[in-house]
């Protein structure tokens, strides 16, 4: 996870991005607090760097416009 992390900080996202949890399926309680955690999260972070206005940005090395 910390090496993912470091390859995403080098790309220009926020390692904050890449969350893993591990819950049982006996722990619903559990797994709808860190869904909510997560989606708090990724809305503090907001839109992904790599695109504007939602989209990938052309010419972006590894990456194609949405719809292509």
């Amino acid at each position: 996870m910390e090496h993912t992390r470091k390859l995403l900080e080098q790309v220009g996202l926020e390692g904050q991005r890449l969350q893993m949890i591990n819950i049982s399926s006996a722990m619903a309680g559990q797994f709808a607090f860190a869904a909510a955690e997560i989606t708090a999260e990724v809305q503090r972070l907001g839109p992904s760097p790599l695109r504007a206005n939602g989209r990938i940005e052309a010419g972006e090395p590894g990456m194609e416009p949405e719809g292509t």
